[in-house]
Formats: C-alpha cells, structure tokens, sequence
C-alpha cells in the first residue's frame, strides 16, 4: 500500500510540472472566466476509494480556490484575520502564507469569511476580502506588493455580505466592481503598482464580479452592476452601452456574472430579477426575451451549451430549495427540471456538468436537454459549501466549509497516457 501511494504521488507530480499550463483555474470561472474546463477528460464513473489525494483545514468564506503553475490559492478566515494560502497542488503542502487582519461581520449573520474569488496572472495574485482589502502579492512568494482599502478610500456602499465580487485582470489592469457613488462605481487598478487608471460611474456594488468578452466584434468589459448592465472599454472605461436592471437593495443583488456567448448575453438573477437574453447588434444590446420563471440564479453562473441553458433556479435558503433547470434558449421554454433541495455551482466539461453542491457533494449529469441523467456522485466536504471547485488536468479543489480537498477525478485513459 506504502507503495501504492509513493507511485500515485510521483505520478501526480509528474503530470503537474510537465503540464503545469495545460488547464491552469487561475481565476474566477476558469480561464475562460465561462466556467468551461477544456482539460483532460474527467471519469464518468467513481470511486471514492482513493480518490481523496490530498485534505487541509481551512476557515470561514465562500472562496474558490484557484490553481497556476502546480499551486494551488484560496483565501479564507481564521479568528480576525483573512488567511491567504499558497499549496502545492500535488501533495498539499504549504509554499506560503499571508496574513491580514479583518473584522467584518456578515450583515445576514451567514459565514464572514472571504467571498470573492483571487486571481493569477504573471507571478501576481490579486486578492479582494469583504471588508474592502484589496491586495496584490508576490505568487512565488506570498510578499505584499500593493494595497488599497476600498471602503475607506471610496467610501463604497458594499452588499449586505460586504464586498463580493472577485476580481478581473486584463492585460494591463486589474478591473474591481468597487461600488462608490463617488465616480468609482468601476476602478481599474494598474496591475505593477496599483495605481488607479480610470474609474466610472456612480453605480452602487452588486455580488457579481465583471467578465472580458467580444460582443459584436468589440473587446468590453461586462459587469452587474445593482442598477446597470454595463459595457466599459477595458482600455479607458469609457463607456460601450448600458442597460437599466430592475431595482435592487444592498441584500437583493446579482450575484452571478453575465454569461457571453457570441454576440448574445445571458443574464439572470433572483429576488425578482428574473432572466434576460440579450443580444448586441450595431453596438447596442436589444432584449430578446424576459422571463421571470425560467432560471433565476442566485448565486452560481448558469451554462450556456449547444443552444440550451444549464441552471439553479431559486434560492437556496427557500423551502422546498431550487430546482435545477434546463431552457431552450431562443424561447426561454424549460425543457426539463430536477428538484435538488439545495443549491450548487456547475462547470461544464465537454459533454457533461461537473456539479458541487451546497451538501459539499460533486455530481457529474450529462448536458443533455431531453433529460436529467447523473453519472456519478461523491461526498466531499459537506454544507455549507458555496464556492466553485477549481479544475486542473482531472484534479479537483474543493473548498468546503472547514477543509480544502484535492480529488482526482481523471478518466482511466488519461491515467494511462501518462
């Protein structure tokens, strides 16, 4: 058995320094920031039977953990301060980690630990806790290079469960749905040493963290806003289009993000926000169609896949729970649904969804609009878990509410290539 578990360990290691790039998680969503994994196939059958690789404690927060270059990031809380931990994703141990202090409390009296999601780009981690720190560190060696304190120095209006939208970076920026009706609704940090290079509006801060997408043949920014769906020039800020949302309180908000596909937009919200197909010609959204019961996220993205949409649709604190839905999307007409009793978030992969419930149990179902058909199920971390695993080569990171898991769900195939 010793063996076993020395030849699965250099087998692993193996696969992540020689395919360190080949389907990195370095942020919210995934590479694509679409919440798509284009990596090795994963199983379609499991077993629980060494499955768990490896298994750390953690604290408080909704966080995903991210994955670069064989580490493995995720922030979370322990007592009064915000803990952000760099692993190796191997073998779990620990490269790193930064401290600082923190004493936000949830204004719905949920869980106070970090929301929003870190992000990876060019030896830099980006990090936004929900008091307003936001961050830059060192990714080799946990070092601070920059700070900003949003709420102190925009005087921002955050959401009931503080500031929650994760951050986006671009080429040259890092783009923060900050929330101050000072102009710096929007703020694009520079990424070296965070200075400010433009910040727009007066809109107040959803839960939902802006996406990059080309929509008409134009590279925008989209971001939700708690009054506006907005389309920003990453370069500048200056302003594409934007489109009125329904009202929205500092409780009520979008929390998900939109989600591009072409030149169309799905965006969704509950708490009466309902659904909307949007789709951009001549450089202006037009509202293909709005319903208010088809899928109305709470607050994990929906998928959209072969002319159909993938969903949660309610709130996962309501009786009875949501029901997981799939829509045709030219119609918005439900071609099935599945009551769950719980919420989740879903990756898609290839031709299946890759589940992680609030139970802290990932299932894999078929992306199939004639039916609901499950593969494969497996218990994981357990309730309450509301982040999104993070994906790289058949390996997936789990943060659940008191561990961080690395399982590997690889398909027996892609085991014997290697």
């Amino acid at each position: 058995m010793r063996y076993m578990r020395i030849a699965a360990f250099l087998l692993c290691a193996f696969i992540f320094l020689t395919r360190a790039s080949a389907s990195d998680w370095p942020q919210l969503l995934g590479p694509t920031r679409d919440a798509v994994y284009s990596g090795p196939a994963l199983a379609e059958k499991w077993s629980t039977k060494n499955a768990i690789v490896w298994q750390k404690d953690v604290g408080e927060g909704y966080s995903s953990p991210v994955v670069s270059g064989g580490r493995v990031v995720i922030c979370h809380r322990i007592d009064t301060n915000l803990v952000v931990d760099c692993r190796d994703a191997v073998d779990g141990k620990q490269h790193w980690q930064f401290k600082h202090s923190m004493k936000f409390q949830d204004g719905a009296s949920f869980d106070s630990g970090p929301r929003a999601t870190p992000a990876i780009k060019d030896g830099k981690v980006f990090i936004h806790n929900t008091d307003g720190y936001f961050t830059c560190l060192d990714f080799k060696t946990g070092k601070r290079i920059w700070s900003h304190h949003t709420k102190n120095e925009f005087k921002t209006s955050a959401t009931w469960h503080g500031s929650v939208s994760s951050p986006l970076v671009t080429d040259s920026a890092v783009i923060l749905l900050v929330g101050s009706t000072n102009s710096a609704g929007i703020v694009a940090f520079d990424r070296d040493d965070g200075k400010i290079l433009w910040r727009v509006t007066d809109d107040k801060a959803s839960a939902s963290s802006p996406v990059l997408a080309t929509c008409g043949g134009v590279l925008q920014i989209l971001v939700a806003t708690r009054s506006h769906l907005r389309s920003l020039d990453p370069e500048t800020g200056k302003s594409n289009w934007e489109l009125p949302t329904r009202r929205q309180s500092s409780g009520n908000v979008y929390a998900v993000s939109p989600v591009p596909f072409g030149d169309s937009i799905f965006l969704s919200g509950w708490y009466g926000l309902g659904a909307d197909l949007l789709r951009v010609k001549d450089g202006q959204p037009k509202v293909v169609w709005h319903r208010d019961d088809v899928i109305s996220t709470h607050y994990a993205n929906a998928i959209v896949h072969e002319n159909y949409v993938y969903g949660f649709h309610g709130h996962a604190w309501e009786r009875g729970g949501p029901t997981l839905r799939c829509a045709e999307l030219a119609t918005g007409k439900i071609a099935w649904e599945r009551p769950q009793g719980g919420s989740g978030t879903i990756v898609q992969c290839g031709k299946n969804l890759l589940i992680l419930f609030d139970t802290g149990e990932l299932q894999l179902i078929e992306a199939n609009p004639k039916e609901f058909k499950s593969k494969a199920r497996m218990q994981v971390v357990g309730r309450t878990t509301r982040s999104y695993p993070a994906i790289a080569d058949g390996f997936v990171f789990v943060k659940g509410p008191k561990k961080l898991v690395c399982v590997d769900l690889r398909a027996p195939s892609a085991v014997s290539l290697r």
